[in-house]
């Protein structure tokens, strides 16, 4: 029943928006009584919070499938980044549940879905960090991690809402957050 609660508001916010959406919309949509569905969640923030949370699964179940497949730890840090970049902004473009969360935004209960997101891509780059302890011999590793992952999501989501205004390309912007993550990692010059 939860999971069908959780399907029903995917699908309802995708359709009707947030500001739209009612839980009794959303009990429709699943096929429940509202009646049922306060058995499960008090109210609509509730669903939006276990959304999120679910959401963020979706994402990093998503984004390791592919990074695994792409054998992301054999690659140089800049490709691998502007690769990931423009894979996640492609994959936010073409859900409508994503480009929902992403217009309201300041609405949602955005710790449910960033805070696993980050432990996620944390955890997604100690391998590669591992592997390439030798090219990246970095201090501060989750500090860094924590500043790059949230300024590049961020970067990302304000990009895409400002889309079709943006001064510069996605492909461009891709490559100047690559180009900011490197310079974040590499290891200071020698004296």
């Amino acid at each position: 029943m939860v999971e069908r609660l959780l399907e029903a508001t995917a699908t309802t916010l995708a359709e009707r928006g947030l500001e739209d959406t009612t839980t009794n919309h959303i009990a429709e949509t699943a096929g429940v009584s509202i009646g049922s569905l306060y058995q499960y969640f008090p109210d609509k923030e509730a669903l939006l919070e276990a959304l999120m949370e679910r959401v963020s699964e979706k994402v990093a179940n998503v984004f390791r499938e592919h990074a695994t497949q792409l054998g992301y730890v054999e690659f140089d840090l800049k490709s691998v980044t502007n690769y990931l970049i423009l894979y996640g902004m492609n994959a936010i473009r073409n859900d409508a549940l994503s480009l929902e969360i992403m217009r309201s935004w300041n609405s949602l209960p955005l710790e449910r879905l960033l805070d696993p997101l980050e432990k996620f891509f944390l955890s997604m780059a100690q391998p590669y960090f591992v592997r390439h302890y030798q090219d990246y011999p970095i201090q501060h590793l989750e500090g860094k991690l924590y500043v790059i992952i949230n300024s590049t999501l961020f970067t990302v989501v304000r990009y895409l809402r400002s889309a079709p205004n943006n001064t510069i390309t996605e492909k461009k912007l891709a490559h100047i957050l690559s180009d900011m993550i490197v310079a974040m990692l590499a290891p200071p010059p020698s004296a």
